[in-house]
């Protein structure tokens, strides 16, 4: 079979199975399966490598783990199974923690727990010139994952990843000093799991989605850590579950941040909090998509 007639056959099988971008994917398994001879001559083989990703596709394997690696905002990661899959939403997370490490100058400290495959650490790394990130994780297979990818990111290893809970394993001598804050969390609420689709729920680890019974339990904890370890005007930048993206304005006026401000993500969902430390700023509430402000009416309202 010629390489379009076979990308044809796995694309009827994929959209049988329910896969929505059912010919993307297929091009992109049969490119993966034959990247390793040539174009016109593949390794022996190849159609049975490819016949049993194509079976593991169907079972609603994520695409990400078949390839083994997938790009997050122009840096390849590698991908495991056990370890939670960055999606597209959160590229705008890692977007918002480059632009404020950037503001922060040459030197800035970033802590980000709850780091997975190191995906916004290793954005920052390959985009900040100068920056030093100490990334968490409470799961060793991310933690090992994540040293694996920021170390190909960054060879002047600006970076640590730590085994542990939140920011309980940083250095000591950071408390008070980090200039920026950044994490995707787990989020999700407890009663989310009987509706999760099958990518996610037989995939994703569960500690990596479910905040607690609310939610955003984990969120809210970070928020008041970051109080103690950012320095005066340093910046916390979490990724939300958008329901609870208005009570995490709340949380954040109450904890005592200057200022808050909601972040939509590329569907118009409010998708981050970013917080600052007060300095002399008066605390404001406001909402803002990619780029652009809105007046909001307070943080907490």
């Amino acid at each position: 079979m010629t390489h379009p007639a076979v990308v044809a056959e796995v694309t009827t099988r994929l959209a049988a199975a329910g896969i929505g971008p059912a010919r993307a994917e297929a091009r992109w398994l049969v490119q993966h399966v034959v990247a390793e001879g040539s174009a016109a001559s593949p390794q022996p083989g190849w159609t049975d490598r490819l016949e049993a990703l194509v079976r593991r596709r169907q079972a609603h394997e994520p695409l990400q783990l078949l390839l083994g690696s997938w790009p997050f905002r122009g840096v390849e990661l590698l991908l495991e199974p056990g370890v939670f899959l960055p999606r597209p939403e959160t590229e705008v997370v890692a977007g918002l923690a480059v632009e404020y490490a950037a503001a922060a100058g040459t030197g800035a400290v970033v802590a980000e727990p709850c780091t997975g495959s190191g995906a916004i650490a290793a954005s920052l790394l390959a985009e900040v010139p100068g920056v030093t990130v100490h990334a968490t994780d409470i799961d060793p297979r991310a933690v090992d994952l994540a040293r694996r990818n920021l170390g190909r990111v960054d060879g002047a290893n600006r970076f640590a990843v730590h085994h542990g809970d939140l920011l309980d394993p940083l250095p000591h001598g950071l408390r008070g000093h980090l200039d920026l804050l950044v994490a995707n969390p787990p989020y999700l609420p407890a009663a989310d799991a009987d509706h999760l689709d099958a990518e996610v729920a037989g995939h994703d680890p569960a500690a990596a989605l479910f905040g607690g019974e609310v939610g955003h339990e984990v969120v809210d904890r970070l928020l008041v850590l970051a109080m103690t370890w950012l320095r005066p005007a340093g910046v916390v930048v979490l990724e939300l579950d958008t329901r609870l993206a208005a009570a995490a304005l709340t949380t954040a006026a109450g904890v005592g941040f200057a200022t808050a401000e909601l972040v939509r993500d590329l569907a118009g969902r409010q998708r981050a909090l970013v917080a600052r430390v007060p300095a002399t700023a008066e605390a404001v509430g406001c909402t803002r998509d990619a780029g652009t402000v809105h007046h909001r009416a307070g943080a907490g309202s």
